[in-house]
């Protein structure tokens, strides 16, 4: 089987997408899978030059595509320079990510009768049971989803909530097929006394409660933050310390994958605190999760039926608090920063969990879903 995996992102741009894309693709190669990862030019000489660590694989290949003719820049003419790639390379089954994609990956089927799936990141197909702005993007998606998505051979998403949505809405083969983690050999320090947050800075993302909890209850402890993926962001995250006058907050900038695990082992606590909204409950599968508990770091995260289906029952290492339940997080976080016992039982049960969530492992699951109508 020969897999073509198509995503919009630019090479190492500072994105969730590109970091997930990149790993999906690779761990479906590690399980001994043809697969190209099909993917857009560096936007930057900088990007051009960095390079994802990860070990070597016969059956991984990557080929980067312009998304523009002339001066015109569209990820459409990426779309379709890669199906030109596609048909010409003899690739059995394509894959994607990206919604805006849909149309042509349909045509593959129709022009050579390509196995096409696509994994939802999101969900567009109705505005009514979600608080989403309708853009024009998400309108064009919205159209997508509900002309294309029964043309497809199967269709996965990133958890059972979101697999249940859309099994409301089409008749395709579903399955939910989790993210994974790169195993580093990187561990936390209880001794490190510090409280990492990793991830966007964007408001979705909870970074307003996470400072506010500083502010209000945990100013006696340090909090590293990183993630802020371009100027706008950082300015605004640095003018709410400011003007909230919050010592013990460090701000990081976005730093590349391979960077990130010297800058997030020097904290001790993973936190994730996110808004209440349908996003959040249903939809997200957050990246920051899979490397918290990569590094043993303990983790302390809103509950949410998305994330609690991520994760066994009866699970120690991620302690999950109700949504808006501050003093929760407060005890919480309190204990694990001053209990050592407890928190190397917390830490013991996320170094053994991730040996069952890597990339390899997690990718079977959608190649087992593939395979069942190849």
């Amino acid at each position: 089987m020969k897999c073509a995996y198509v995503t919009k992102s630019s090479w190492a741009e500072n994105s969730p997408g590109f970091i997930f894309s990149y790993f999906q693709a690779f761990g479906i190669s590690e399980n001994k899978i043809d697969v190209t990862l099909i993917i857009q030019n560096p936007k930057n000489t900088i990007a051009k030059k960095k390079k994802m660590e990860s070990s070597s694989s016969d059956y991984f290949n990557i080929k980067l595509i312009k998304n523009n003719f002339g001066i015109v820049k569209a990820h459409e003419i990426f779309y379709m320079r890669a199906n030109k790639y596609i048909l010409s390379n003899n690739f059995d089954v394509v894959f994607t990510r990206d919604p805006g994609y849909l149309p042509f990956l349909v045509k593959l089927k129709n022009r050579a009768n390509k196995k096409i799936y696509y994994q939802s990141h999101n969900f567009y197909l109705d505005f009514n049971i979600h608080e989403y702005i309708r853009s024009d993007d998400r309108k064009k998606f919205n159209r997508y989803e509900k002309k294309y998505l029964n043309n497809l051979d199967g269709m996965m998403t990133l958890n059972n909530p979101q697999k249940k949505l859309y099994q409301k809405y089409v008749d395709i083969p579903i399955s939910s097929c989790p993210p994974g983690l790169k195993l580093t050999g990187k561990k936390s320090k209880f001794n490190n006394q510090e409280v990492a947050y990793c991830g966007s800075f964007q408001p979705l993302k909870g970074i307003e409660s996470i400072i506010k909890l500083w502010k209000d209850h945990l100013f006696d402890y340090k909090l590293s933050l990183v993630g802020g993926r371009n100027d706008n962001e950082l300015s605004y995250v640095n003018n709410i310390i400011a003007k909230n006058n919050i010592d013990n907050v460090k701000l990081n900038k976005w730093v590349f994958y391979n960077d990130l695990p010297d800058i997030i082992t020097r904290s001790s606590v993973g936190l994730i605190i996110l808004p209440d909204n349908f996003y959040n409950k249903y939809l997200t599968a957050p990246n920051k999760l899979f490397d918290y508990i990569s590094f043993g770091m303990p983790v302390v995260c809103t509950d949410f039926p998305s994330i609690r289906d991520l994760i066994p029952n009866d699970h120690q290492g991620v302690r999950f608090i109700k949504p808006g339940d501050t003093q929760g997080y407060v005890a919480e976080l309190k204990r694990l920063l001053t209990e050592e016992k407890y928190y190397n039982e917390l830490q013991q049960s996320n170094l053994t969990l991730s040996e069952s969530l890597s990339w390899k492992k997690q990718s079977a699951n959608l190649i087992k879903s593939i395979r069942s109508k190849y």
